[in-house]
């Protein structure tokens, strides 16, 4: 098998198990909101745990001076 068709069968592989993930994500999602068990935030709320989380990114990425 030549470098091209091994990088194109991993990239296949990649694919078929991240889609497995995302499926596996989805329905994790619905099973929690059919059960009563998810949570539901506002977009103000949703936003601003986002600015949140990108301050902890950034801050983490931060160069040392």
């Amino acid at each position: 098998m030549t470098s091209k068709e091994t990088f194109e069968s991993d990239k296949k592989d990649k694919q078929i198990s991240h889609d497995t993930w995302l499926i596996q994500r989805v329905n994790a999602a619905f099973d929690k909101m059919e059960n009563g068990l998810a949570i539901f935030v506002s977009n103000e709320e949703a936003n601003a745990q986002m600015e949140d989380f990108k301050a902890k990114i950034r801050a983490r990425n931060k160069p040392l001076s």
